[in-house]
C-alpha cells in the first residue's frame, strides 16, 4: 500500500516507517496536519495514518479539510485515515468519527495492530471487515 504517516514524534514515526516498511508498504511522511494535508493533494495515498495531536494544524482538522476537498473532487475517491492517538477517552472514538476518520490505532503503536488494519485495509472494501476498526473504539 501507499501509506501517508502524518506523526510529529520522531520516535513513532521511525518505529511506524521501519515496519511498514519491512512488509513492503511505501510510507511518506508528514511532520503535522498542513504536511500531510499537502502531500495528500499531490499523491495518491491508499491510506493515511493520522496523528491526532500534531502542531501547526492537528489530525482532526485535516482530516476534516480532506474530507472537504474530496466532496468536491471529480473522481469521487475517498483515502481512508486511521485516527493514531494517546487519547482513549471515552468520547475520543466519536471526535475521530465525526471528523471523518474510518479507524482508531491507540498509542503506543503495537506492531500486531497496525500490521491487522492494513492487511485489512489492503482488502477490496467488499472484503473488509467492519470489526477490526471497532474493538479500540
Amino acid at each position: 500500500m501507499n501509506i501517508l504517516l502524518a506523526e510529529d514524534n520522531l520516535i513513532n514515526q521511525k518505529f511506524a516507517l521501519r515496519a511498514l516498511q519491512m512488509k513492503g508498504h511505501k510510507v511518506e511522511v508528514a511532520n503535522n496536519g498542513v504536511e500531510a494535508i499537502n502531500l495528500w493533494e499531490t499523491n495518491e495515498f491508499d491510506l493515511i495514518l493520522m496523528d491526532v495531536q500534531m502542531p501547526q494544524m492537528d489530525g482532526l482538522e485535516a482530516t476534516r479539510q480532506i474530507r472537504l476537498k474530496e466532496q468536491t473532487d471529480t473522481n469521487g475517491t475517498r483515502t481512508l485515515i486511521v485516527a493514531m492517538t494517546a487519547h482513549a477517552m471515552k468520547g475520543d472514538r466519536e471526535k475521530c468519527l465525526s471528523a471523518g476518520m474510518d479507524g482508531y490505532l491507540t498509542k503506543p503503536i503495537r506492531p500486531t495492530r497496525l500490521f491487522s488494519i492494513v492487511e485489512e485495509l489492503a482488502k477490496p472494501a467488499s472484503e473488509r471487515s467492519l470489526e477490526i476498526f471497532s474493538d479500540e473504539f
